[in-house]
């Protein structure tokens, strides 16, 4: 599983999300934010989630279906982050009073919270109509447009915000967003400069501009913006390295890549940003890019172990294994007792066939961690790769004993007994044993399936072969064998014209399958 790159940590003000964070990323990633936008608002004297509950189930025993008793439990659920449970009573509390502006706005925000921007906007609507002059309800219906990428519909609310809020700089920002959605890019320009000029002493809100600016194609406009927040946080940086980071870990690349445009020219020599430059690019398969900056992060901090892993990922995954086998070959010069990158270079070796080798260095991960189930994997994909039936029943007995919960020990104890009854003609039963223990521990894979079909079809148990098959490339679609396999079944049943689509099918698979192979055994190395 990949690293986790930072952590972040969302900033408040008064009772909506800063604008430094809802808006500094694409709109496809807003949906958590907005659904903290505004939260419910408490009717006035109501405090804490036990005595409101104590004060609405009161209410409610007493037959008095208030209003305030919904509310109150709506509240209750919401901030035990139960927004299902929160939202029966939101809906509750705005039937029994359809003129409460402030009952709509709380079930819109209810409904953000449950990831319904649509039914959100309704409700906003309809608090703003019941209340006109509430600013916080326009807001609130401009961010669900403008997460809905209705830019016209969420410039309009935010003209209102803005004009009953002046001064509001979270409202400017996100009017300033829908500018630029909408194309309006001098209007954009100039909501931007009024927010710099109403917050010049704020480097969080400076920043966000700056992020906002950058995202929009005004590169020179942003620079300025995070120079002036820089000059007055000069810790400002590597809080940008956190947040990229975190958009890294939540796999939003083309958002980690602005943030770190931004710190580029105080970061140029740290081997952190070109490594996070560089793994973004690779998962954006930009590869060019990826591979300059990765080799920057070696070059510029040799000893870290991830940066050796990261390029031999782009590598591997790009089947240039030759060079990804250079990489960790130098890697483990540098720091001889890395297991995982030992068990790399086993990987890349076993994917160029020099089983040998790849047996070499697996072994050398067991004398140092003999419990090592990862080393047991790769051992077992090479004797399987070598067809060597006896060492694989010994290792993955091994395994079984080391974990039993394991479902690979049980999935190469299945591969032995399957390809030793072939061997002697003799009873699949054991096999199938095998294979269902391993199925039973999950998840669902591929291979296990693609096995069970096998041995199912030894069976002369075809239907149920069928079905595994059709699993196992509902599984995965990367690899050709199952599709191979079924196709002929389907042909001795007559099925031609299923098979001719399974094999159809089967050539796209092949295209994908050196990559995959990488993919699925490096992903628990890492």
């Amino acid at each position: 599983m990949r690293r986790n790159f930072f952590t972040s940590s969302l900033h408040r003000m008064g009772n909506r999300l800063l604008v430094f964070i809802i808006l500094v990323f694409p709109l496809s990633s807003r949906a958590p934010s907005f659904a903290q936008v505004n939260p419910p608002v408490n009717p006035p004297g109501i405090g804490q989630p036990s005595q409101l509950y104590r004060e609405a189930t009161d209410l409610l025993q007493k037959g008095k279906f208030e209003k305030a008793a919904y509310t109150s439990l709506g509240i209750v659920y919401t901030r035990l982050g139960k927004p299902e449970e929160a939202a029966a009573y939101f809906s509750r509390a705005a039937q029994l009073n359809p003129n409460s502006a402030l009952s709509h706005n709380n079930l819109g925000a209810n409904y953000l919270a449950l990831k319904k921007p649509a039914e959100a906007a309704a409700e906003f609507q309809k608090a703003s109509a019941l209340n006109p002059k509430d600013g916080s309800a326009w807001f609130n219906l401009g961010a669900c447009e403008l997460h809905m990428g209705h830019g016209p519909e969420a410039e309009r609310a935010l003209q209102k915000a803005a004009g009953l809020n002046p001064g509001d700089v979270q409202i400017l920002a996100a009017l300033a967003e829908a500018q630029f959605n909408t194309g309006k890019v001098s209007l954009a320009l100039t909501t931007v400069r009024k927010i710099g000029d109403l917050t010049p002493s704020d480097p969080n809100i400076l920043l966000s501009l700056a992020v906002l600016l950058n995202r929009n194609r005004q590169p020179d406009q942003a620079s300025v913006y995070f120079t002036r927040a820089v000059k007055l946080k000069p810790q400002i940086s590597d809080q940008v390295m956190t947040l990229a980071g975190s958009r890294i870990d939540q796999g939003d690349y083309q958002a980690a890549l602005s943030w770190l445009a931004l710190v580029k020219d105080l970061k140029l020599n740290s081997a952190a940003w070109h490594d996070m430059v560089g793994y973004s690019h690779f998962k954006l398969n930009q590869i060019e890019p990826a591979m300059y900056h990765l080799q920057e992060a070696i070059r510029l901090e040799p000893t870290n172990e991830d940066y050796y892993l990261d390029l031999g990922d782009l590598l591997g995954q790009s089947n240039s294994l030759l060079a990804a086998v250079a990489v960790f070959e130098s890697g483990i010069k540098v720091l001889p007792n890395s297991v995982k990158m030992r068990l790399g270079l086993a990987v890349t070796h076993l994917l160029t066939g020099n089983l040998e080798l790849a047996n070499q260095e697996i072994h050398a991960v067991i004398v140092q961690k003999p419990d090592s189930e990862i080393a047991y994997k790769v051992l077992l994909e090479s004797y399987d790769k070598g067809m060597e039936w006896t060492k694989m029943q010994e290792a993955a007995q091994f395994l079984r004993q080391l974990n039993g919960a394991n479902p690979i020990g049980w999935y190469y104890g299945a591969k032995c007994e399957y390809q030793m009854a072939l061997a002697t003609k003799g009873s699949f039963e054991p096999a199938l044993k095998f294979i269902q223990r391993a199925s039973e521990l999950g998840p669902p894979d591929l291979k296990t399936y693609f096995l069970l079909g096998k041995i199912l079809i030894a069976e002369k148990r075809d239907q149920e072969a069928i079905v595994a098959l059709q699993k196992a490339i509902r599984l995965s679609s990367e690899d050709p064998r199952p599709f191979y396999v079924l196709a002929r079944l389907l042909q001795r049943q007559g099925r031609n014209e299923e098979a001719k689509e399974v094999l159809g099918a089967q050539e796209v698979a092949k295209s994908k399958q050196d990559s995959s192979q990488f993919r699925r055994l490096f992903v628990d190395v890492r």
